[in-house]
C-alpha cells in the first residue's frame, strides 16, 4: 500500500467520524477550532482564544476569518462561554462533545 492510500484510508475514518459526531458539516476552519479546543482541553482546563489562535491547526487561518468561524463555533454549541466570560474563555461542549 503507498503512503497516498493509506492517507486516504486515514481520510475515509476522519470522515466516518466526523460524521458520527455530528460535525461534517462544520466549515474546515470551524472543524479546525473543534479539533484545536478538543486538544486544549484534554488537560480540562479552560481554553484560551489566544491559545487556540496559535494552535499549530489554525496557522495561516486569518484574524477575521478565526473570529467569524469562533462565533459560529459557539453559536452553534460545539463551545460555550466560561462561566463569568462573555469572551476569551471557552469550555468544549455540545451535544457531540460533552463535557468531560
Amino acid at each position: 500500500m503507498t503512503d497516498f492510500a493509506k492517507l486516504a484510508h486515514l481520510k475515509e475514518i476522519l470522515f466516518g467520524m466526523e460524521r458520527d459526531l455530528g460535525i461534517e458539516g462544520l466549515g474546515q476552519v470551524q472543524k479546525d477550532i473543534v479539533y484545536a479546543a478538543s486538544i486544549l482541553s484534554e488537560a480540562g482546563a479552560e481554553i484560551e482564544t489566544d491559545d487556540l489562535r496559535r494552535h499549530q491547526l489554525l496557522g495561516g487561518v486569518g484574524r477575521s476569518t478565526f473570529f467569524r468561524a469562533l462565533k459560529e463555533v459557539v453559536d452553534l454549541g460545539y463551545l460555550k462561554h466560561a462561566d463569568g466570560a462573555q469572551r476569551s474563555r471557552y469550555h468544549l461542549a455540545g451535544p457531540a462533545l460533552p463535557l468531560s
